[in-house]
């Protein structure tokens, strides 16, 4: 491979989409007559759709674009296709412009990308009443926990103004998301899953706003005597919870711990873990924002322990910060970084999970002093 030249590559991997369209042009006529002839109901399949997913051992969205390809393409794009002139992407949507009436669509739209021809097609594609009506029937969201529920995975389909509508809700969202400790940002994946549960916990608490009050919920902490570290952790509800989501429950929800040994109830609603209400709110009143060095996010914020209650830290006001909602969620108890604790009380920066502590040092408190950037 080294001895062959830069352009020589990009040349083949050209040719070869070439003749992968022209393979898939001869597969279009195989299943446009394979599909005049009813093979899928013969073979007992509801669609021809399935049957070809099958048979062909391809995504069902594969064999959807070829079954509809199959049935659609007019003449002079098949033409096109089968001797390399265009890629089979490229015929898939000339054939969507052909069906909203545009004439010629391979000669019109030669200077178009694929991107450019998509839209070309919804400039001139119009939807009657009834087909509006269809495709609105056809939302849905659906929400599929694995076993032991702690994942999920979301899919589902929107009109186009309902998900254009999402689309910007959580870019604009994702936005407001400050950089990672290392100035990187998460994905754009990544960032959207934080907006959408960033939003969805707004909706629950009915504000971002975090003077607001948030559930009350009852835990069942099972600690170990010995050390007083957390074992287990179970909500009222059933669900069994790890350890970073009791760490960030315990951090700020209104909650009811409940604290037992190997089952056994200790003692009832003890809250010293819990940050009371009026040290909340004077913590808060304090630092003013996000104490996380160089954000501004005023966004749902919360009070986590520097040195965590695990490790003996306490629940005074030197070892309690203000986070913003990203910090505090995505980064400590999502990504399992710490605040390093020798930062300025107005200028936390992080550890990441594989970075051992740091030399004790004692900032002045409040002090400003710019602390050397750390990284991973």
């Amino acid at each position: 491979m080294e001895r062959h030249t830069t352009d020589s590559l990009e040349q083949e991997l050209i040719r070869l989409e070439l003749h992968m369209s022209r393979v898939r042009a001869r597969q279009l006529t195989l299943l446009a007559e394979l599909d005049r002839r009813q093979i899928a109901l013969a073979d007992g399949c509801k669609t021809m759709t399935e049957w070809t997913s099958g048979r062909l051992d391809v995504a069902p969205e594969t064999a959807s674009k070829l079954v509809r390809t199959s049935r659609a393409i007019d003449t002079t794009i098949r033409n096109a296709l089968e001797i390399g002139e265009i890629t089979f992407d490229r015929a898939i949507e000339l054939t969507r412009l052909s069906a909203t009436g545009i004439a010629d669509p391979l000669v019109t739209t030669a200077g178009l990308d694929i991107a450019g021809l998509r839209r070309e097609h919804s400039r001139a594609h119009r939807l009657s009443r009834e087909a509006e009506n269809r495709v609105f029937d056809s939302r849905y969201l659906a929400m599929q926990p694995n076993l032991d529920r702690s994942s999920w995975r979301l899919w589902g389909e929107l009109p186009g103004p309902d998900g254009t509508i999402v689309e910007h809700a959580l870019l604009e969202r994702a936005d407001t998301f400050p950089p990672l400790p290392d100035g990187t940002q998460s994905t754009l994946g990544q960032r959207r899953a934080d907006a959408l549960t960033s939003i969805a916990q707004d909706s629950l608490t009915g504000t971002a706003d975090s003077s607001r009050s948030t559930p009350l919920l009852t835990v069942f902490v099972d600690l170990d005597p010995t050390s007083g570290h957390i074992t287990g952790a179970t909500l009222d509800t059933g669900l069994s919870v790890g350890p970073e989501t009791i760490e960030e429950l315990l951090c700020d929800t209104r909650i009811e711990p409940i604290l037992t040994d190997g089952g056994t109830p200790l003692s009832v609603g003890r809250r010293t873990r819990t940050i009371p209400p009026a040290l909340r709110r004077a913590i808060l009143h304090r630092d003013g924002g996000c104490t996380a060095d160089g954000c501004t996010s005023r966004h749902r914020l919360q009070i986590h322990h520097v040195i965590p209650f695990s490790e003996g830290g306490p629940t005074d006001p030197d070892n309690l910060a203000t986070l913003c909602w990203y910090h505090h969620h995505v980064v400590i108890h999502g990504m399992g970084h710490r605040i390093d604790p020798g930062t300025p009380p107005r200028r936390r920066r992080f550890l990441a999970p594989d970075r051992p502590d740091p030399p004790q040092r004692t900032p002045t408190q409040g002090s400003d002093t710019k602390q050397p950037v750390r990284t991973r």
